[in-house]
């Protein structure tokens, strides 16, 4: 079987997690000496017969992680076989120390009489996320430019590259069989089209509006297909996992679970401590349980019982601020994040706070959707300055100065074409810390400090038929 045949066939797959992993498996070929060649020779191959801006910046990310992660020097010809060039793919050249063979002379404003086609706005928020549109619209609004109407141009243009299946068949096949209540893992060539106009469309304002390079770039970076820092995640499934029956029961069956949980990672890794896992325990068509644990610190002199403590901050849980992040460089496989301040993240009544919060959606990649918003877990250490998340060996290290303090690790779980709209991913983490320095801030010198984790579980129970789910949602907190 021709194996490397395959694996590039997958990059046209529908399913997102797919062609992110296909893109991992080609990385590590091209960056091994007895593949390298023949690898090399299929993806330019590949490159080469791309129609859409996206399926280029796609096809250049697998040549972009194997010089990350394996070393691979770029083959001057990957620059002469791009068909569709953007700002994106230009900055994917540049990471590889190659530059675009020829600009793109097809650039066209869009014409005073075009009409926005009905299809563009009927697949915003369907077969794609509006981001996009989205970002359009507020570019038009800051320059009174016509961002959106040129994006629906390009729309319109781009309908030729596939003249014979142009949106790529149904999206909900996979999932209408299976009745109500699922969201597909799907970014269809619908999605391809309409993130291609996006590309052309900065382009033309670069080219003709004046838009300021660093400004196209930095809009540039929401059509990534995948976080550079996320790019090199493998899935990991600990050791420590739980079973499928153990967060089934009461209150206290739950709390004891948590312990359970906690003291195997402990056992694992002696010294460390769980600062966040979430993920789905059991996945099966009439029942699902979803579990998310997060370590919190608290003080003395609170106003909340501790019988009530679950109850407040549930509310906290869901309109709690995402971590801020920031990069040096627009590819740049390192991810800055500021922590808070004190004041910043502690809840006033019950002097509790956080240890570890999910990750802004700054570089956000459309092929990891899986991973956000509940499942990127990081340190918020407050008062301590910035931290810095990498990748290394498969998993996301986070530093505090020269000084690894936590690690993640991600896994599949239950992973299919679709899952329940009501979970935050087919996908596992956790978030492991290495000794306690994160427990430490300036601020808590002198302060009487307790541990204890607040948890939620999920739980989906069919109905009847294809009507759906029944959510049950638990939350609690266990003190350690």
């Amino acid at each position: 079987m021709d194996d490397l045949r395959i694996l590039v066939a997958r990059l046209g797959w529908p399913s997102t997690a797919a062609r992110w992993w296909t893109m991992q498996e080609l990385a590590a070929r091209l960056g091994a000496p007895v593949s390298k060649a023949a690898t090399e020779a299929a993806l330019l191959e590949f490159l080469g017969t791309r129609k859409l801006e996206a399926e280029v910046v796609e096809a250049l990310v697998v040549f972009w992680m194997a010089a990350q992660a394996h070393g691979y020097e770029a083959n001057p010809k990957l620059a002469e076989s791009i068909p569709k060039t953007s700002i994106l793919s230009e900055l994917m050249l540049e990471s590889l120390g190659l530059w675009a063979d020829t600009p793109d002379e097809g650039l066209e404003e869009v014409p005073e009489d075009f009409e926005i086609p009905q299809d563009f706005n009927g697949v915003q928020g369907a077969d794609l996320p509006r981001m996009f549109r989205t970002s359009m619209t507020e570019l038009e609004a800051a320059t009174r430019l016509p961002f959106v109407r040129q994006m629906a141009f390009e729309w319109s243009m781009n309908i030729g590259a596939y003249p014979d299946a142009p949106f790529q068949g149904d999206p909900w096949h996979f999932s209408r069989p299976l009745g109500d209540g699922f969201s597909g893992q799907i970014s269809s060539r619908t999605a391809l089209r309409m993130i291609s106009a996006y590309h052309r469309t900065l382009a033309v304002a670069e080219a003709f509006w004046g838009m300021p390079a660093d400004t196209a770039e930095d809009r540039a970076l929401l059509a990534l297909p995948v976080h550079p820092t996320l790019a090199l995640l493998r899935p990991r499934r600990p050791a420590w996992f739980p079973g499928r029956t153990e967060f089934d029961g009461d209150d206290e069956a739950i709390g004891g679970a948590v312990r359970s949980l906690v003291e195997r990672v402990q056992l694992e890794r002696p010294g460390d401590e769980l600062m966040a896992f979430s993920s789905p325990v059991v996945m099966s068509m009439d029942r699902c349980v979803e579990v998310s644990v997060v370590r919190w610190a608290q003080a003395a002199g609170g106003s909340v019982a501790d019988t009530g403590l679950a109850e407040h901050l549930k509310d906290l849980r869901r309109t709690g601020e995402l971590l801020a992040s920031d990069f040096q460089e627009p590819l740049d496989t390192t991810t800055v994040l500021e922590s808070p301040a004190p004041h910043e993240i502690a809840d006033e009544e019950s002097k509790a706070w956080p240890l570890a919060k999910p990750l802004d959606f700054n570089r956000l990649g459309y092929l990891q959707h899986d991973l956000y918003p509940g499942r990127l877990f990081l340190p918020t250490m407050p008062g301590r300055g910035q931290l810095e998340v990498m990748p290394c060996g498969g998993v996301l290290e986070v530093k505090s100065g020269s000084e690894v303090v936590a690690d993640l690790c991600y896994w599949n779980a239950g992973w299919g074409s679709v899952r329940p709209m009501q979970f935050d991913g087919n996908c596992g983490m956790a978030l492991v810390s290495r000794g306690t320095a994160y427990r430490t801030s300036p601020d808590e010198a002198a302060q009487e400090v307790r541990s204890f984790y607040f948890w939620r579980v999920r739980t989906l129970d069919e109905k009847s038929g294809f009507g759906g789910f029944e959510e049950k949602l638990t939350y609690g907190v266990t003190f350690v």
